[in-house]
């Protein structure tokens, strides 16, 4: 399981070779997902040039219309750590990583449509727990639906979002303080990407939600268990 909620594209300088005037690069790391970045073509790099040199566990992405997505990873020195590539058959996606001293990414997007689009792209340092329990994660919709007399059906039509309530087990001392960090950080207005079973997006990809209620913090004897409940954020 990976939490990514600290950004540090959004302290970043960024620049595009291309971009739409009214949709500028710096809608990619916007906490809403649908302020979206466009490039005025169907490719665009983007470059990215972190405050200071860091560490980089996590490249996330959501709300695209890409085809291809690499990333090249650079270090204070200039040099090319690595090159990540993100899988854009989904919607929601995250590639995972163990850098550090990274000063800079330079990003080269390809979209199927003429005009490339994203919503949001993270870039930073994520919780990892090895748990990957077993969650309900249902959908929620926010429909206001009007009967008739005789069950004939109208109304407002609104979205549908995944909500849960989860349940980690088996944390360690400092995983568990980390989770808390993060909900120190975020609250229950700061969207983060939750990916519940990393090892494998085939069934299920990373959630771009925030927390809905308490985090709930129990110990025991040799480990830790936290239950928080999420909402996904459009």
């Amino acid at each position: 399981m990976r939490i990514a909620y600290d950004n540090l594209i959004k302290t970043a300088t960024c620049s595009a070779t291309n971009e739409n005037a009214n949709y500028p690069i710096e809608n990619i790391y916007s906490a809403w997902r649908k302020q979206v970045f466009k490039s005025t073509s169907r490719t665009s790099t983007i470059t990215i040039n972190f405050s200071e040199a860091s560490t980089l566990t996590c490249i996330a992405l959501s709300y695209h219309n890409l085809d291809l997505c690499t990333i090249s990873v650079i270090n204070s020195e200039g040099t090319t750590l690595g090159e990540l590539t993100l899988d854009t058959d989904y919607e929601t996606t995250s590639a995972y990583c163990d850098y550090s001293d990274v000063l800079s990414l330079e990003i080269y997007a390809h979209s199927y449509d003429d005009i490339l689009q994203i919503g949001v792209l993270f870039g930073g340092d994520s919780i990892y727990t090895t748990a990957e329990s077993d969650q309900e994660i249902p959908l929620t919709s926010s429909d206001s639906p009007v009967f008739s007399n005789d069950y004939q059906v109208a109304g407002r039509k609104g979205s549908t979002v995944r909500t849960a309530e989860i349940t980690i087990p088996l944390l360690t001392y400092t995983e568990r303080k980390e989770i808390e960090e993060c909900y120190k950080e975020c609250g229950l207005t700061t969207p983060f990407f939750l990916d519940l079973w990393d090892s494998s997006h085939d069934s299920f990809e990373p959630l771009y939600c925030v927390f809905t209620d308490d985090l709930t913090v129990t110990h025991y004897h040799k480990y830790d268990e936290i239950t928080m409940t999420i909402q996904e954020v459009n």
